[in-house]
């Protein structure tokens, strides 16, 4: 199977705010527990994206983050929330060009982690 790394983040974010998993970073894990246990009104999105696969992007995202945090963080602000690229770069002291930078250098190690997966 031959992954793209852009679509799979697209979907990967969805996935997030789906509710279909926890993130490994960046929340609560009492948060969670709440959020799984009331009864929430939001429209859900069909994420095309199996829960192994969008693991597989987190565990991916949350590596770069240990090495790259500002650049994980860029994928996980356009990604899961949506956001232009200037509104992102508002939030993180970044300007439009170096946040465009960071999600293309993002999206090459995903890519990079997706092809070393598929090779082994």
């Amino acid at each position: 199977m031959n992954y793209d790394a852009e679509e799979l983040l697209t979907q990967w974010g969805r996935w997030v705010w789906q509710g279909a998993g926890v993130p490994g970073y960046g929340i609560s894990p009492l948060y969670a527990l709440m959020r799984d246990n009331v009864e929430q009104i939001t429209k859900n999105l069909p994420a095309a994206i199996s829960d192994d696969e969008a693991l597989m992007i987190d565990r991916a995202v949350a590596t770069l983050w240990k090495r790259y945090p500002t650049t994980a963080d860029c994928l996980r602000f356009y990604y899961c929330t949506g956001m232009t690229m200037q509104a992102v770069g508002n939030g993180l002291g970044l300007t439009r060009l170096k946040v465009r930078e960071m999600i293309i250098a993002g999206n090459n190690y995903v890519q990079a982690c997706l092809d070393m997966r598929m090779a082994a």
